[in-house]
């Protein structure tokens, strides 16, 4: 049974009133060794303060609802854990919903984690959810509640987001596939309404034009940021005269890399392959994958930074400077069969 003050009251012989000024470290008139004693009590019986409660006196719970597409996909599990190590540091509480990439499911959590009190909400919404987001923002109004969103956004409508430069980082991944002497270079993308993706390509397609190649358009796929469309994407290359992919986020090269094998075809002897994100399973891959760097435990933490401090500030979120992508080598890129030096 959860402890409470008429428990240490009871233990230490004092009022509850008493042991209440104490514990919420309130301005009072008692003693020193009576503040220790009770301090001491509510250690050893284990006290835990009752968070819903407080919430109600101060008007926050010092809890923050978290909203992501899909758990499943390492970037979300990274995101979330930066932001959850964010919170514990700063004595704050995570709760997460997981929406599975449903748009509908996206206003659903809003009105969840609004129900359960919780005093600001970060927000990566669903790839569906683009034409409904103007009605899920006036979610976060009606409530009242302060809110900023994470790598997916959409730029007409006005939000503070945290996110990366993903047009460098397009530039970054074809630049690289060029320098190794690639110009017939495969683009597996993300959802085409994502902002996200259309950066990346608009990056990729920068890099092509300084290096006066052609982008073609037949070698362009729309995948879905997993591994099942990694896979039917690279199935509907197999046969296409490419010599590299540039896959829009690791989830997908990991499907590329299980039909490129289920179909004899070799990395990178045959084709090169670079991903996007840095995922911890990119390292340990068959064949260790080159990739675009997002620090995205960093960018959950600066979120929930700045979500605090405006919770406790009451101000609105400062405008965020999007984070550098860094380019990380290993071995699934290598110059072209053909490639002369």
């Amino acid at each position: 049974m959860r402890v409470t003050l008429k428990d240490i009251a009871k233990k230490t012989g004092l009022s509850t009133t008493s042991v209440s000024l104490i514990l919420n470290n309130r301005p009072n008139k008692i003693s020193e060794k009576t503040k220790e004693l009770v301090l001491k009590t509510a250690k050893e019986m284990g006290y835990r303060p009752n968070q819903l409660a407080i919430g109600l006196i101060k008007k926050r719970t010092k809890t923050i609802g978290l909203i992501v597409p899909d758990i499943r996909n390492s970037f979300f599990s990274l995101l979330a854990k930066g932001i959850e190590d964010t919170c514990q540091k700063n004595g704050w509480t995570m709760i997460l919903c997981n929406t599975g990439d449903n748009g509908v499911r996206d206003a659903e959590s809003i009105r969840v984690l609004s129900s359960k009190g919780v005093d600001g909400i970060i927000y990566s919404m669903s790839k569906d959810a683009t034409e409904t987001l103007p009605d899920t923002i006036g979610l976060f109004k009606g409530y009242d509640i302060p809110f900023i969103m994470v790598d997916r956004f959409v730029p007409s409508i006005p939000a503070p987001v945290a996110t990366l430069n993903h047009e460098m980082g397009g530039f970054l991944a074809g630049s690289h596939l060029i320098s190794l002497g690639h110009k017939k270079i495969a683009c597996i993308a993300g959802p085409s309404n994502l902002e996200d993706s259309r950066l990346r390509l608009v990056g990729f397609k920068r890099a092509l034009k300084e290096h006066n190649i052609s982008f073609d358009e037949s070698l362009l796929m729309e995948g879905n940021y997993q591994m099942d469309g990694g896979m039917a994407a690279a199935e509907k290359l197999i046969g296409k005269d490419f010599t590299a992919i540039f896959s829009f986020n690791d989830m997908m090269a990991l499907g590329v890399y299980k039909a490129f094998s289920e179909n004899g075809i070799k990395i990178p002897a045959d084709v090169s392959i670079i991903g996007y994100d840095d995922t911890f399973f990119s390292e340990f891959m068959e064949v260790p994958l080159t990739t675009i760097h997002q620090p995205i435990e960093k960018t959950g933490a600066a979120a929930t930074d700045a979500l605090i401090a405006a919770i406790e500030s009451g101000k609105q979120i400062e405008p965020f400077s999007s984070f550098e992508p860094k380019l990380i080598i290993r071995k699934s890129t290598a110059p072209p069969k053909s490639f002369e030096g």
